[in-house]
């Protein structure tokens, strides 16, 4: 999902940034720092809002939780997962 929307993002910064320099001599490079930088931010944020996997200090700080699936009685599964706020 997240590279999917990293995609996106880049398309419309570089789109963005091509409107704003129409009028320029270097409209092609500007275009593609621009959407470069933009999409960066854009990427960072969402990944720190998100949050992505949880890492060990995670476990260790206790922000995270163990959950189990059962099947007939028997673990199958775990996996851990944020705990929610």
């Amino acid at each position: 999902m997240l590279i999917v929307l990293g995609i996106l993002f880049i398309f419309a910064s570089i789109v963005i940034g091509c409107v704003i320099d129409i009028n320029t001599e270097n409209g092609g490079p500007f275009c593609f720092i621009c959407g470069i930088v933009f999409s960066a931010g854009v990427l960072f944020v969402v990944m720190k809002t998100f949050g992505g996997s949880p890492t060990a200090m995670d476990v260790y700080q206790g922000r995270t939780t163990l959950e189990i699936t059962y099947k007939d009685g028997v673990p199958i599964d775990s996996v851990v997962v944020f705990k929610d706020k």
